[in-house]
């Protein structure tokens, strides 16, 4: 299963349609053929990835708050 798939499968479930609903298929038809969806959703994954990579090490506070910055989210008070 690709990347993409599990993308699709994920979004599926999280509005609770079956992967085979019409839904699903436009969703997977349109990042088949949109590159612009596409590499939007690979930016968040980077993102993602990047967060959860930062939350297993010890980094300085001002690394996750210019991160956060850059990508227009707030940090979690505490």
């Amino acid at each position: 299963m690709s990347d993409c798939d599990k993308i699709i499968d994920r979004a599926c479930k999280d509005l609770a349609e079956d992967v085979n609903s019409p839904l699903c298929t436009e969703l997977k038809t349109h990042l088949e053929e949109c590159n612009q969806c596409r590499e939007q959703i690979e930016t968040m994954r980077g993102a993602v990835n990047l967060f959860q990579w930062l939350e297993a090490r010890q980094v300085p506070i001002e690394v996750h708050q210019r991160l956060a910055k850059l990508l227009n989210v707030e940090l979690p008070l505490g």
